[in-house]
């Protein structure tokens, strides 16, 4: 999905900085999708060229001017046809699967010939950060000031989106515990 889609989806929950963009998916959803402001400030910058959000700048003391951003209706109409037009390309393309490239995995798949120790902190470290994440997704309390933004994580749409991460991730744990013994023979 296209930075400026995920821009304008998180938008639809009401006016937000890109810094606020950003914490969004840095937080429960960090393990879905992953932006940079490299990236999130350059889409505002053409959505709001063209028209599809605005930009109202707000002074603050010693700091930059705070940028909030609101999607017009031009900019819902134009979100709701991306989605529709992507979502009827993911389906067509017949291409389910998430794509995955993991060093984790690459240095299991080679581990025969790492010594156990290292194996082992690699599994450690790997739960531990798995646990870390499982904690993000999960977490109930507020993620922004902006209510608007609590709203999307805790819609249907975010509890099911969250709770399908979750159980991705529990699985992982589950599996790496039960199964760690094999790398060792």
């Amino acid at each position: 999905m296209q930075t400026g889609t995920i821009c304008l989806g998180i938008l639809r929950s009401g006016p937000a900085t890109g810094y606020v963009i950003k914490s969004v998916l840095e937080g429960p959803l960090n393990q879905i999708y992953n932006l940079s402001f490299g990236s999130i400030y350059p889409a505002l910058s053409k959505l709001t060229k063209d028209k599809y959000v605005t930009v109202k700048q707000h002074a603050q003391d010693k700091k930059p001017d705070k940028k909030v951003y609101t999607i017009t209706k031009k900019g819902i109409s134009y979100f709701e046809d991306t989605l529709l037009e992507e979502s009827g390309k993911y389906v067509r393309s017949g291409n389910y699967g998430d794509q995955i490239k993991s060093e984790f995995a690459m240095l299991l798949l080679f581990s025969k010939s790492l010594p156990k120790q290292n194996i082992k902190l690699i599994l450690d470290e790997r739960i531990l950060s798995a646990q870390q994440q499982l904690n993000l997704i999960t977490y109930e309390g507020p993620i922004a000031k902006d209510s608007n933004l609590n709203a999307l994580r805790n819609s249907a749409q975010g509890q099911f989106t969250r709770g399908l991460m979750a159980e991705v991730i529990k699985t992982a744990i589950n599996y790496i515990e039960k199964n760690r013994k094999k790398l060792h023979d």
